[in-house]
C-alpha cells in the first residue's frame, strides 16, 4: 500500500480534502507540511512506497536547500479561493501601508517566517543589488506583531486574506512567491529510463497535449487561460534564472524558465523547427 504523507497544518487543509476525495485508499501519515518532503526522502531511501502533498511554496523552499534532491512534483492543484487575496497563498514583503519602498531608508531590519528563509535570501539578494542592505531576523509566527512593536521595518510572510497584515499597518509591497498545491515523490524507474532522452520538442509535445485535453485542472491550461499569471511567472523566472548561485540551481531555474516559454509558443502555434529555422537565418547573416 501506498503511504500518502499530508500535512496538519490548518492552512493546508485543502491538501487533507483532496487525499479524502480522490486517494482514500492510502495509508495517511499526517505531519508538519514543511517535514513532508524530507520525511518522504527518508521513507524512500528505507524502500516504502511513499508520496507527500504540500504546498509548493513549502517544496520550493526545501528544493533550495537540497539541492540534489531526487523529489519532482508528480500532480499539481491551482490553488483557487474567492477570500484569498491573490486567489492562494502568497509569500508576500509586506511594508508600512503609508510608505511606498523608495521612501523607506536603505539599512532595514526585516522579519521573515523561518520556513522560507531561502525565498526569502533569494529574494532579498534582488533588493540588494538595488542599494538596500537588511538585517534579518527568524520567526516562527507574530511576524506581522513584529512590526507593530517597532523590531522590524518590513516583513517577509504569507498572505492569505490579508487582514491580519492590514490589522498590523501593513500592505503587500511585492509578491515573492505564489503557492499551488503539489504531490510529490520520484518516478517510477521505467518513468524515469523513458525521461532519458527527453527533448524540447518532447516537452513542446506533451505542452500542446494539455492545452487540447479536457482536464481542468491543468495548470498549463490555466496559464494558457490567463495571461497575466502567465506574464508575471516568465518574469519571476528570469529573474530567478538571474541570481543563480551555481549550475545546479541554474539549470533548476532554466528548466522552469523554458517551461513558461514554451506555454506562450505552444499557445501561439510556434514549433521548436520555428525556432531553429529563424536562429539558422540570422546565422546566415
Amino acid at each position: 500500500m501506498i503511504i500518502f504523507i499530508v500535512p496538519k497544518n490548518s492552512g493546508l487543509k485543502r491538501c487533507r480534502e483532496i487525499v479524502a476525495a480522490e486517494y482514500p485508499q492510502t495509508k495517511q501519515v499526517v505531519v508538519r507540511g514543511e517535514d513532508i518532503p524530507s520525511i518522504v526522502t527518508r521513507l524512500l531511501k528505507e524502500g516504502k512506497k511513499v508520496i507527500g502533498i504540500t504546498g509548493e511554496d513549502l517544496f520550493k523552499e526545501f528544493l533550495l536547500n537540497f539541492k540534489n534532491s531526487k523529489l519532482s512534483i508528480l500532480k499539481k492543484f491551482i490553488w483557487e479561493d474567492d477570500s484569498a487575496m491573490f486567489g492562494k497563498p502568497c509569500l508576500c514583503l509586506l511594508g508600512p501601508k503609508e510608505k511606498k519602498m523608495e521612501e523607506l531608508p536603505k539599512n532595514l531590519k526585516v522579519c521573515i517566517n523561518k520556513k522560507y528563509t531561502k525565498l526569502a535570501k533569494r529574494y532579498l539578494s534582488l533588493l540588494e543589488a538595488r542599494g538596500y542592505t537588511f538585517e534579518k531576523f527568524y520567526l516562527s509566527g507574530v511576524t506581522e506583531e513584529s512590526f507593530n512593536k517597532g523590531l522590524a521595518d518590513l516583513v517577509i510572510e504569507i498572505v492569505y486574506s490579508g487582514k491580519s497584515a492590514e490589522e498590523a499597518g501593513l500592505r503587500v509591497y511585492e509578491k515573492i512567491f505564489e503557492s499551488d498545491i503539489v504531490i510529490i515523490g520520484t518516478r517510477e524507474k521505467e518513468e524515469s529510463k523513458a525521461l532519458e532522452n527527453f527533448s524540447l520538442n518532447d516537452l513542446l509535445k506533451k505542452i500542446n497535449e494539455k492545452i487540447s485535453s479536457s482536464d481542468e485542472d491543468s495548470y498549463t491550461k490555466k496559464l494558457v487561460a490567463d495571461p497575466e499569471i502567465l506574464k508575471r511567472k516568465l518574469i519571476e523566472e528570469a529573474a530567478e534564472v538571474i541570481t543563480s548561485k551555481n549550475k545546479e540551481e541554474l539549470i533548476w531555474e532554466c528548466s522552469d524558465l523554458i517551461y513558461f516559454l514554451f506555454v506562450i509558443m505552444a499557445k501561439n502555434g510556434v514549433t521548436v523547427e520555428d525556432i531553429e529555422k529563424e536562429n539558422e537565418r540570422r546565422d546566415k547573416k
